[in-house]
């Protein structure tokens, strides 16, 4: 993955003009090589039309039922609440207040993908302290890694691959295969787990699906805090289970007045299909409280969860990828996955 930053003065002195500077930094596998307040702009595509579901962005509900009505105030088309980084290409923007996909020259990927906006500037490809950081440009399993499958290790190439035609940034991403493909395992499980920080951590990554909008479906994982790297581990997953939410053996937790409503109905917070959305996750066992970040804007603050016996343990792996409980089938992909301490931020 490739960074830019530009830093230029100009000072005028009888007739001569002085030079500006450039400096590149890129971020590799396995954490080194930092982009120090390098904003990423100009990403390729338009975000996806119709109005954003809630204005102000949405913070989590503190049961396992969203109470309340519908959130008011649709965004205006073409404007996303909170904010869009650049110009807003389309109609609309991602749902919750997330902003809008910025326009501009393609920086990287898959043509008419679009990105989700998020707040530029401060963030690092690859913090110091991270514990795991990839951006999927090398073929080999990343450092740090774990691939196993009905609890057995073996050859991660069954159920991922690094794709050079779909990526947030740089020139490839991971994707996670479907189970009908030649050579796939065909276990539902199919997740990478990579070490963690102990107690408590911060994850940031990019996420798209071509085929469904994320949080569309039944119960389905893309992530999780776990406490080993095992396929069975306890674990708090970020999920799908009537729109995007936490769930921890059938707790669930989602942003506020979506979901499961007190009022009997559902409405399911998804995110739209066919381009980059930024997740940044808050997993803490001590402190039993859990945050969901989307595209810069928080939808989920779920305090004292989960329940403490489901994490006296405590978290040591973030695992990504796909376990398809419910299905259906489906393409995947992870981008620019980072997990450290402290909060990281979008790119």
């Amino acid at each position: 993955m490739r960074y830019f930053a530009l830093n230029s003065q100009s000072i005028l002195v009888a007739a001569v003009s002085a030079a500006g500077l450039i400096v590149a930094c890129s971020s590799t596998d396995g954490g080194a090589g930092n982009s120090a307040g390098a904003s990423n702009v100009g990403k390729a595509g338009a975000s996806a039309a119709g109005a954003s579901a809630a204005g102000a962005g949405n913070l989590g509900t503190a049961g396992s039922s969203s109470g309340g009505s519908a959130a008011a105030g649709a965004s205006a088309a073409g404007a996303p609440s909170g904010g869009a980084v650049g110009t807003a290409a389309g109609a609309g923007g991602a749902p919750g207040g997330a902003p809008g996909s910025s326009a501009g020259a393609a920086a990287g990927g898959s043509a008419g993908a679009g990105v989700a906006g998020a707040p530029a500037g401060g963030a690092a490809a690859c913090p110091a302290d991270a514990t795991f950081c990839s951006g999927f440009e090398a073929t080999t399993l990343p450092t740090g890694a774990v691939y196993k499958v009905n609890a057995a290790p073996g050859e991660w190439t069954r159920d991922f691959e690094v794709d050079s035609t779909v990526f947030h940034a740089g020139k490839s991403s991971l994707r996670v295969k479907l189970t009908t493909e030649s050579g796939s395992s065909g276990s539902a499980y199919r997740m990478l787990a990579v070490p963690a920080p102990s107690g408590a951590f911060w994850v940031r990554f990019y996420i798209q699906q071509t085929d469904l909008d994320l949080g569309g479906m039944d119960h389905n994982v893309f992530a999780s805090g776990a406490a080993s790297d095992e396929p069975n581990a306890a674990s708090i997953e970020f999920a799908e289970d009537v729109g995007i939410a936490f769930n921890t053996s059938d707790a669930v937790r989602w942003p506020m007045d979506y979901g499961r409503l007190t009022s009997g109905g559902t409405k399911p917070y998804t995110l739209p299909k066919g381009m980059w959305h930024c997740i940044e996750i808050s997993f803490d066992a001590q402190a039993r409280e859990q945050q969901l970040f989307i595209n810069g804007m928080q939808q989920i603050d779920a305090k004292d969860y989960p329940a403490a016996s489901a994490v006296s343990g405590g978290l040591k792996n973030f695992k990504f990828g796909f376990n398809q409980l419910h299905g259906p089938a489906r393409k995947v992909w992870f981008d620019d996955v980072a997990v450290a301490p402290t909060r990281i931020k979008c790119l």
